[in-house]
């Protein structure tokens, strides 16, 4: 019978945003961002892992840790975008991994991620 393999991990990233329209979210402010993600398959790739945490990680850091996520299209109504709320950071972070995930040979399937913005709040973001 063949088994099912899950791997979940987390991270921290820094960034700033506004939402506005959101009371004092409104203005600038940062958080430090907890960002925990499911991959789940049947299939290991060439080294025995579903997908390299650390290219998920390196992925997102790269791009938004230590920057004003309402700058980038996908969080700029302005440029097709939305409003960078922890809704909309934790289905952006999903589509990223989902790109990785797909350009894998072995097919992993991103499950959910969730982005935690403070100890007492976080949105979680998968596919129905």
């Amino acid at each position: 019978m063949p088994g099912k393999y899950t791997l979940v991990k987390h991270f921290w990233i820094s960034c700033a945003h506004r939402v506005p329209g959101a009371g004092k979210c409104d203005r600038l402010h940062g958080h430090n961002y907890k960002i925990t993600f499911c991959v789940e398959g049947t299939q290991l790739d060439e080294q025995q892992m579903l997908i390299d945490f650390r290219q998920v990680k390196h992925a997102i850091e790269k791009k938004y840790d230590h920057n004003l996520l309402n700058e980038f299209p996908e969080f700029d109504p302005a440029q097709g975008g939305h409003a960078p709320t922890t809704e909309k950071v934790a289905e952006v972070f999903f589509l990223t991994i989902e790109e990785l995930c797909e350009q894998k040979s072995n097919r992993p399937i991103v499950k959910w991620v969730e982005v935690e913005e403070t100890n007492e709040a976080f949105a979680r973001y998968e596919r129905v």
